[in-house]
């Protein structure tokens, strides 16, 4: 009988407490029921569905949560969606779940059904929720600055560390311009030293594409067994601008576009991190990340770019994140897990003193920054793999021309698809024009001295004269003469 009673008093404290929500969004000129309808532990938390009257926005119930919240002294108000529903998270009671150390060494964490598992953090119902970086296969962390993004990466990195062998997982971690991975500088799973500067960047990431082209041509059964690297880059954006050379800044975003692009047949995951992933700030095609995790933005357009819809901008801070995927294809709201910065040492410290099996660990040796200087087109042509001579034989032939086309070059050149990458290397060269619609690019340079140094130092390494490169604008007029009398029959 007297659990009886107590349960009906805490019905009657719960529907109070519903009526009073209401009662605030009203206030606000936002008409809604709320229906209880879970709660979660001994009334720890509570979860009701929302439903909106006519004339109601969504959006409204968003806006005003941090007013309610504020009013009636809740330490949890978090409105939510999942699938079409609408749902708000309420707690009387001082409730913070986003322990990553509980996540780690929680029996819930997957081991065996996944093939990279690493923490996220915990839904509206105190529930853990985990990922698969190996399924992504790349990821992108997104939002303002003291969002959280830097510590969901944390999160990302030691979930890695932890639950995986150096045989099993290496990685790669950029901390341009911040300090923000300082911790992991002596993680046994480093494939290199942390990154702090670009150029050194540039030499892990060149290193990086020669690995993938080399693990794309073994066999499956050798490909299985060696280590699967992650990439980690924080401040992504930051590290393509602070690049002032143009071609190398190019070079770079190529590079990663490639492993993009290609890095999940080499067992290659790129993760990057930023404050506003616009393809013109990140200079690669983010289609190819098709797991988002976005913070608290500043603006609505932030979250459209990251996300594709809204919501991001509305985000508390604190760690609370949007997560989509290709296995998750509706976002969830999470609260992202979290660790001190003096617990993320000395997990580091532990697994750093355990004995560990570098047998088939991936390895880049350090380069002294000082010496690197390498010629931006001597670099250019060693990453991409593509025949020297062929390339500048290419070049010479497009300089004769007003326009060019990727058709045009496979039909002169009997080339595949390569056609389409070796069409972008004479735009990052400044040779032929940027693409507008399907029209050919037109070739910039009209005579000699239009051609850039490096260009032309290029061509005279692979034995062109300069009296050969004149004769080739020398050629245009009579070519393009006859190219305008073949059309016009």
């Amino acid at each position: 009988m007297n659990e009886q009673l107590e349960e009906r008093i805490k019905l009657m404290n719960t529907n109070k407490l519903a009526q009073k929500i209401v009662k605030h969004y009203q206030c606000h000129g936002v008409a809604i029921t709320l229906i209880l309808h879970e709660v979660i532990g001994n009334c720890e938390r509570f979860i009701f569905k929302l439903k909106l009257k006519p004339g109601t926005k969504e959006s409204w119930i968003f806006d005003r949560a941090r007013d309610i919240q504020l009013a009636l002294q809740l330490p949890l108000f978090q409105p939510f969606k999942e699938g079409l529903s609408l749902y708000i998270a309420v707690s009387e009671r001082p409730v913070i779940e986003n322990s990553l150390w509980k996540m780690l060494s929680s029996r819930l964490f997957p081991k065996n059904n996944m093939w990279l598992p690493f923490a996220l953090g915990y839904d509206m119902r105190g529930a853990m929720r985990f990922a698969d970086l190996g399924k992504m296969p790349h990821a992108m962390y997104a939002g303002s600055t003291n969002s959280g993004k830097s510590v969901g990466l944390l999160c990302l990195i030691l979930s890695l560390m932890v639950m995986q062998t150096v045989n099993k997982v290496n990685l790669i971690l950029f901390d341009v311009g911040a300090n923000t991975m300082e911790a992991f500088g002596g993680a046994p799973h480093l494939s290199h030293p942390i990154v702090k500067d670009t150029e050194t960047g540039i030499y892990v990431i060149k290193a990086l594409v020669c690995e993938m082209e080399r693990r794309i041509k073994l066999d499956c059964d050798v490909l299985k067994n060696l280590p699967a690297i992650v990439c980690v880059i924080d401040e992504y954006v930051s590290l393509i601008s602070n690049i002032g050379d143009k071609k190398l800044s190019s070079m770079l975003a190529t590079s990663i576009s490639n492993l993009l692009r290609r890095g999940r047949h080499a067992k290659i995951h790129m993760v990057l991190a930023t404050q506003d992933p616009t393809t013109k700030n990140m200079k690669v095609d983010v289609g190819n990340i098709t797991a988002r995790m976005a913070f608290a933005c500043a603006k609505y357009h932030n979250s459209i770019t990251i996300l594709g819809e809204g919501g991001a901008e509305k985000l508390p801070g604190k760690g609370a994140m949007l997560f989509k995927s290709s296995e998750q294809p509706e976002s969830i709201y999470l609260q992202g897990a979290y660790m001190s910065g003096h617990d993320v040492k000395q997990l580091v410290s532990n697994i750093a003193a355990m004995p560990h099996d570098l047998s088939s660990k991936f390895m880049i040796p350090e380069v002294n920054t000082e010496d690197f200087q390498t010629d931006v087109m001597q670099q250019y042509f060693s990453e991409t793999g593509h025949g020297r001579n062929e390339l500048v034989d290419i070049i010479l032939w497009a300089l004769g021309r007003e326009s060019i086309s990727a058709n045009q070059i496979q039909q002169q050149f009997k080339m595949g698809n390569r056609a389409s990458s070796v069409v972008d290397k004479l735009f990052q060269m400044d040779i032929i024009a940027d693409k507008h619609a399907n029209q050919p690019r037109k070739v910039l340079p009209v005579e000699f001295e239009d051609v850039p140094a490096d260009v032309i130092a290029l061509l005279n390494r692979h034995s062109y004269t300069e009296e050969q490169i004149r004769d080739a604008f020398n050629s245009k007029d009579g070519l393009y003469q006859g190219d305008r009398r073949i059309s016009n029959q």
